[in-house]
This record gives structure tokens, C-alpha cells and sequence, in this order.
């Protein structure tokens, strides 16, 4: 299994038995992810939905259009964050990430280093050209994490997200190439 480390962090695929720990973040943090991720939130409603939803993602995983990592403190074994390299296109080839993290563990740059854990990922293991965030405008924090990493705003797609309540609302785009 395929293992990034950095500090007392550990950022790998997810897996079987990461079900319970799985339902047990989202279930706390599910008011702050609802807006951008409603997928995942209408999906993991249990133990039980959380571990099919793991075994999709794995099936996505070996067909190569979606990675789904889990972001774990080594010390307290449990899943702090998510990041998601997902819209996986082999002819371009590029692919677009996604990522959250707790809310005890927001603003320590976590995300900020796990997030460059994935982008050496994607770029030196899966040899994909470019990598791109889409991010809500009113997601200063996200949009933070993408500039530490270098990514570059490359424009803003009006009205290209749906919230949880139904509102459609703009997102920037960023990217960042090879």
C-alpha cells in the first residue's frame, strides 16, 4: 500500500477498515461539508454506507479515474482529512483534487502539506501534466491552501456548483501544471 509521510502524518489511500473512522468525520463535520460536499455527505450516512462507499471508491481507484486518500495522525491513529484526486482524464492527461479537513485540525497547515504529499503523487507516480482546484469564492481558507501550493488562478466559472440548499454559486479555478 502506497504510504505518504510527512511530521506525524500519514496520507494514504483509503481502505476497508477505515469505515467507522470514515463515518465518524464526516458525522462531525457534516454541517461545515454539506455546501461542497454533498455527494459524500448524502452517501456516508452510517457505518454500513460509509464502507460501501469506501469499497466504490477502491473500485475507482484500481480503474484509475478516482483516488480517495485519507489523511491520518500517525500518534492517535485516526482520520483527520480527505483529499480526493478525482476527474481523472488520461488524454490530457490532468486531474482535479479536492480535499477537507477536520475543524480541530484546520489552520495548522495540514491540508496545505498533505495536499503537496498528493500533487508529487499525481505528478511523479501517475505522470499527469496538470492538476486543478475548483473552489468556491467565498473559500478564502481553500484558497490559501491552493496558492501555498503554487497553483495559479486561472479564472472564475460562474455558476458552476450546486450548494446543498439548491444555490448555484461561482467557483475559481485553479491550476497548476507539471
Amino acid at each position: 500500500m502506497m504510504n505518504l509521510n510527512f511530521d506525524t502524518f500519514r496520507i494514504r489511500l483509503i481502505a476497508e477498515e477505515d469505515a467507522s473512522a470514515l463515518f465518524e468525520l464526516i458525522e462531525k463535520n457534516k454541517i461545515r461539508l454539506r455546501d461542497y460536499f454533498p455527494n459524500s455527505i448524502k452517501s456516508i450516512v452510517s457505518q454500513e454506507s460509509a464502507l460501501l462507499y469506501i469499497l466504490e471508491k477502491i473500485r475507482q481507484s484500481q480503474s484509475k479515474v478516482f483516488y480517495c486518500f485519507v489523511v491520518e495522525e500517525q500518534k492517535v491513529k485516526g482520520l483527520i482529512g480527505i483529499v480526493f484526486l478525482k476527474n481523472v482524464e488520461w488524454t490530457i492527461p490532468k486531474a482535479e483534487l479536492a480535499y477537507f479537513i477536520d475543524a480541530g485540525s484546520e489552520g495548522k497547515g495540514i491540508i496545505t502539506k498533505s495536499l503537496q504529499q498528493v500533487i508529487g503523487y499525481g505528478f511523479e507516480t501517475l505522470k499527469l501534466n496538470k492538476l486543478y482546484l475548483r473552489v468556491a469564492g467565498d473559500n478564502k481558507a481553500s484558497q490559501r491552501v491552493a496558492e501555498k501550493n503554487g497553483f495559479r488562478r486561472e479564472g472564475t466559472l460562474r455558476s458552476d456548483f450546486k450548494t446543498s440548499d439548491g444555490k448555484l454559486i461561482d467557483l475559481i479555478y485553479y491550476g497548476l501544471l507539471k
